[in-house]
């Protein structure tokens, strides 16, 4: 049995496409099913509980509801925008649309680097080339 298409595993962690194989045809990707159990589980230890809000605590059919109809979970304002963004990237109720893990290896939360930062470390990484090239030749006519 391939343990990513199999139904073994905590339903609060469960993505929407696995607890309503509906949501999806049928189909069923378990690497990004991975990816939203990994962001509700990432943002429950930012929060210091778990994210989905339900109607009734404690109640299965509730807890299920909230997942496969509710809006996904986000990370509170209050949170660093690449934080914001991570998370958002990880819950997103179309698995389509989720991010894969190689993809979420080169996000700004876990690389460090704001996308600021990356655009101002790239204009240094060019004026770095431009410092070690010889200087273009003079054009003979600039010269008279």
């Amino acid at each position: 049995m391939d343990p990513c298409n199999s139904s073994v595993g905590t339903i609060a962690y469960m993505s929407p496409e696995r607890i309503n194989s509906d949501l999806n045809q049928g189909q069923y990707n378990g690497y990004a099913g991975d990816i939203w159990s990994f962001g509700v589980s990432i943002l429950e230890f930012y929060l210091g509980r778990f994210p989905l809000a339900v109607e009734r605590p404690g109640d299965w059919a509730s807890l299920m509801c909230a997942i496969c109809m509710a809006q996904p979970p986000e990370a509170p304002p209050t949170a660093t925008p690449e934080f914001r963004h991570f998370i958002s990237c990880c819950l997103q109720r179309e698995a389509w649309r989720r991010w894969t893990a190689a993809r979420l290896l080169d996000h700004p939360f876990i690389t460090g680097k704001s996308r600021a930062s990356q655009y101002q470390n790239q204009q240094a990484h060019h004026q770095n080339l431009r410092q070690l090239l010889p200087p273009p030749p003079l054009h003979p006519s600039s010269l008279s």
